[in-house]
């Protein structure tokens, strides 16, 4: 995908993905690699011949929630910084999202049980990008990050740089 614009998103999680969505609304998404070199290269393919300031990249913020287990904190953190080095390689802005904001703006309904809502924003992905390469549970959650960094969040910012400048 070569354009004026790339929106890059990713849900970090090791179960995650990435998602990639030109300004013609063409989706492409992969689950996250396994491997932090397979990781490094799908993010180097994604970004292509696109200028760094040309990348419009928004990452799932996370944490570790007292809930968790140790292992997969760990393990959740240890791919978060990854995907952090691997966008600094590319002198890639990051932007973060907490789950909340792109979860309410796609208009998820509130309390639904983790199951539930993993199916409802899967089913949401696929009516947004019908055409999207690969919808799957691993996927979804990238799709809609994807779509709200392009829909949403980067015309809000875009807004508030406006009227810090008049």
């Amino acid at each position: 995908m070569s354009c004026r614009f790339k929106y890059i998103g990713i849900d970090p999680g090791a179960s995650g993905g990435m998602t990639v969505i030109d300004e013609e609304n063409n989706a492409r998404a992969f689950k996250c690699p396994d491997k932090v070199i397979d990781m490094s290269m799908l993010f180097d393919v994604a970004v292509g011949n696109t200028p760094a300031d040309h990348v419009k990249f928004l990452m799932e913020r996370v944490w570790a929630r007292p809930t968790n287990a140790v292992r997969a904190a760990f393990s959740y953190g240890v791919n978060y910084g990854q995907w952090l080095g691997i966008v600094a390689t590319h002198e890639v802005e990051m932007n973060t999202a907490i789950p909340v904001e792109w979860i309410k703006w796609v208009g998820c309904p509130k309390a639904l049980k983790r199951d539930v809502r993993k199916r409802w924003l899967k089913e949401k992905a696929g009516e947004l990008y019908p055409n999207v390469n690969k919808l799957t549970l691993a996927t979804s959650d990238a799709i809609l990050i994807t779509h709200f960094a392009k829909e949403e969040y980067f015309n809000d910012k875009e807004k508030s740089n406006i009227s810090k400048t008049k």
